[in-house]
């Protein structure tokens, strides 16, 4: 935009230069004018020094200059400039109270989302705290059923004749407590149910402004504060809450699944629970092959809920934020089902190939065990069909049995194996076999699980 001043001057010269053109226009030039006859030339110094003069003033006498007012102009111009600066000023003025109003806007968005995340912290913790008590209260509710079908068993023997006695007291106390258990938990799941209109209100409340927020072009808040999930003292805030860095939190788990954090600065990912134990590997198909290259098996590769491999990085995270003891469970196609068990289990990390650092003594006492195929592989880096870490000089051990693990030279167990369900009962080496149980016989189904070791323990003091 140019500025008032230079806009004056341009338009004063403007002006000017159309005025000097307007006034060249209307005067005629002398020259151009139709002379009187000449004299004749005896007479004619004579009279031209006496016409000349009268000529030129008759000339100039009817010639009229056109006046061209200045003043008049650059006045109108300074009035109506001064109108476009008052405009604009006031375009400037309703601009910054429209700023203004957006950045209020912004705030009071970002104070309504932290208000309504709060609440719903809050409601998430009572309904927690509901579920809580409904379990206890429904444990509680079968002891006092059994204590009772006990008390009515041993009352019937003792009196078999009349039912009625010393017991009439104590079964009718049981009863009332039965009746007053009853109506609690019918309360609480009414509380429950309450609680959980009110958190999927809330919910939709902050999607809608969220979505508000993004379509006014706004900017949202930056770091949120996580939404609480848990019971009090187990997922809080940030600076206080205990993390879940394994599935002895089980009880949060959502159908075996999971979400871990293994220290405050870490990311956070899914898991497969079983009771206390982390589930790191399954296999019960040929829906996912594992005949895979490095990349997949770092990162992790099939479904939670069927098949897969949890992942070498996240294998080494768990087993290096603390000690683990491993158990495999293995079913061969006879439905006979057998376990291996290790007392300490870790690996190594990326830089060093993943190598099988750790791994405690054999279980013998589990049964029915499936016998110790696992030691001979301590030590083994990893290997995969597209990266050879084995012991074995001439050869690519997992090329050869079609899959990936911790080959020495080369295998006595191929769990990551080809799956095989043709040819049962006949040894194929790229099968998944554990050699101590089925020989090379290829098995129906695979898990490999680990938890932490208690710090209780002899192997955790080792």
């Amino acid at each position: 935009m140019m500025r008032p001043q230079l806009a004056t001057m341009a338009i004063v010269m403007v002006l000017a230069t159309i005025c000097g053109f307007g006034t060249g226009s209307v005067l005629e030039v002398p020259g151009v004018t139709q002379a009187p006859p000449l004299p004749p030339r005896n007479l004619r110094s004579n009279q031209t020094r006496s016409r000349m003069p009268s000529n030129f003033r008759s000339i100039a006498s009817t010639t009229s200059v056109p006046r061209c007012d200045y003043k008049e102009l650059m006045t109108n111009l300074h009035d109506r400039i001064g109108i476009l600066v008052t405009l604009d000023e006031d375009q400037r003025h309703r601009l910054e109270v429209i700023d203004k109003k957006l950045d209020q806007l912004v705030e009071s968005s970002s104070a309504r989302m932290e208000s309504m995340k709060a609440q719903q912290l809050d409601f998430l913790q009572r309904l927690d705290s509901f579920e809580h008590i409904q379990r206890l209260s429904r444990s509680t509710l079968d002891e006092l059923k059994d204590i009772s079908r006990n008390v009515r068993d041993v009352s019937q023997q003792q009196y078999p004749s009349s039912g009625t006695g010393a017991f009439n007291e104590s079964n009718l106390n049981v009863s009332s407590r039965l009746d007053a258990l009853a109506t609690l938990l019918t309360s609480t799941a009414l509380s429950v149910r309450s609680v959980q209109i009110e958190v999927a209100n809330l919910s939709r409340a902050i999607r809608r402004q969220s979505r508000l927020i993004q379509g006014k072009g706004l900017k949202s808040p930056g770091d949120q504060t996580s939404i609480f999930y848990g019971p009090p003292g187990l997922n809080g805030p940030a600076a206080t809450r205990q993390l879940q860095t394994s599935c002895a939190y089980s009880f949060l788990a959502k159908h075996g699944i999971l979400k871990i954090q293994l220290t405050p600065e870490s990311e956070s990912f899914y898991v497969s629970c079983d009771e206390d134990w982390t589930v790191i590997l399954s296999r019960s198909s040929d829906d996912v092959s594992f005949e895979r290259g490095w990349l997949d098996y770092r990162d992790g590769f099939g479904n939670l809920a069927g098949d897969f491999f949890i992942g070498l990085n996240k294998l080494h995270a768990l087993t290096s934020s603390a000690l683990h003891e491993l158990r495999i469970v293995m079913e061969d196609f006879s439905g006979n089902v057998a376990y291996a068990g290790y007392s300490l289990f870790a690996i190594g990390s990326e830089k060093e190939l993943y190598p099988l650092v750790l791994l405690g003594k054999f279980q013998d006492n589990l049964n029915p065990s499936a016998g110790d195929s696992l030691s001979y592989h301590a030590g083994a880096k990893f290997s995969t069909v597209d990266q050879d870490n084995d012991n074995c000089p001439e050869c690519n051990c997992a090329l050869k049995h079609k899959g990936a693990g911790w080959f020495n030279n080369c295998a006595k167990s191929n769990l990551f194996g080809e799956y095989i369900t043709q040819n049962i009962g006949q040894d194929v080496e790229t099968g998944m076999w554990w050699d101590t149980f089925s020989g090379q016989n290829s098995l129906k189904r695979v898990r490999w699980l680990i938890r932490p070791v208690f710090e209780g323990s002899d192997d955790a003091r080792r």
